[in-house]
């Protein structure tokens, strides 16, 4: 059993992770890739080096302390330029920096480490009827770390939630059935060929994984990213309403609106961003999908 999990970031205070004030931890890796992702730092199972230009005052340290001679001042805009074929990751142009604007993505921690840095959000878990939430990437990458973090919560009478897309065998699923509170997944596309070709993969198992979960937990919302072009219309959420109603009653649905807030991210970690130029769902039209799943006695 592994004795460690590799995570990308601890945010505080959330409220919109599950019920009350929660912590949520981002853990990094994720066997699916949607184009649309807004997190894309938490893909890849190894350290990255993200570049903030705005943040750049261009002292061109981590040129000169670079060993493998792959970063360049480029003096007319002030910016870097990363040859990430050369770069080892060594992160001594991160310790470098007097600004912040290179920074290491990901970081080894243990699961009763990751707690020691979060215990002192106790008070807020306990006053709101919150506790903690492991998000990612895709958790269960993971599962011993995983279940060691959730154990310890268990242990000491701590709300857990996690936020998984399913992709992954039952029997794997199961096992955290007793350690999880509340169960977060999404449903992305109806049909599988579109489903593969958004996201890389079909969703046959994720589709199983949420009924046979629904017959099992008090506690499982399936969400929707609702992505332009992609499945902002009538017909595409109705299919996956249709599907859902099929589960046991305890299954809420929820309609999440597309943004761009991490588009900046792509650029930064030198990834190409497929969806570059399209815009934030317009708030009248989530709306108006929002009654879809009313009309299907699917509440959030």
């Amino acid at each position: 059993m592994k004795n460690h999990g590799f995570i990308t970031s601890i945010q505080p205070m959330s409220i919109h992770d599950g019920p009350g004030i929660r912590t949520t931890i981002f853990l990094k890796g994720c066997n699916m890739r949607c184009k649309w992702c807004h997190n894309p730092e938490t893909w890849y199972s190894k350290l990255q080096i993200q570049y903030i230009a705005s943040k750049c005052i261009h002292c061109l340290n981590c040129c000169l302390i670079c060993p493998v001679s792959a970063i360049k001042g480029i003096c007319l805009d002030s910016c870097l330029e990363l040859d990430y074929s050369k770069c080892n990751v060594c992160r001594m142009c991160v310790d470098q920096c007097p600004s912040g604007a290179l920074l290491s993505v990901g970081r080894q921690v243990t699961a009763e480490g990751l707690f020691n840095e979060i215990k002192d959000d106790l008070p807020f878990w306990i006053k709101s009827n919150g506790g903690i939430t492991l998000s990612g990437g895709e958790p269960f990458l993971q599962p011993d770390f995983v279940k060691q973090v959730l154990s310890i919560c268990r242990e000491k009478n701590i709300s857990t939630a996690i936020e998984t897309n399913l992709l992954h065998d039952w029997k794997v699923i199961q096992e955290f059935i007793p350690l999880v509170d509340y169960w977060f997944c999404d449903f992305k596309i109806a049909n599988s060929e579109k489903h593969k070709y958004w996201t890389g993969v079909e969703n046959y198992k994720i589709i199983e994984n949420i009924h046979s979960l629904s017959k099992v937990v008090s506690y499982i919302k399936v969400r929707t990213p609702v992505i332009p072009g992609v499945n902002d219309t009538e017909e595409e959420i109705s299919a996956i309403c249709k599907e859902l109603v099929a589960c046991s009653g305890n299954v809420r649905y929820e309609l999440l609106g597309f943004h761009t807030l991490g588009f900046e991210k792509y650029k930064q970690l030198n990834m190409k961003n497929e969806l570059e130029g399209v815009k934030c769902l317009e708030k009248q039209k989530l709306e108006d999908l929002k009654k879809i799943p009313l009309h299907f006695n699917l509440l959030s």
